[in-house]
């Protein structure tokens, strides 16, 4: 059974899972996310976007 996942979805659960997971480096943040979600983010827009914007509210914070 295949059910599409949006952009927006798939965002919010990569999202979910960084801060979940805490990656120190968006090396390792990437290859978390393409090892568990990747197969759903065809062009690997959504999981640098969620990389992305994982680091830039990391740096806010400190």
């Amino acid at each position: 059974m295949y059910q599409p996942i949006d952009s927006a979805g798939l965002r919010r659960l990569v999202s979910l899972e960084l801060n979940r997971l805490h990656p120190s480096t968006r090396e390792e943040a990437h290859q978390a996310m393409t090892g568990r979600m990747g197969a759903y983010d065809t062009n690997g827009d959504a999981i640098e976007a969620s990389i992305n914007a994982y680091f830039a509210e990391k740096a806010r914070a400190h």
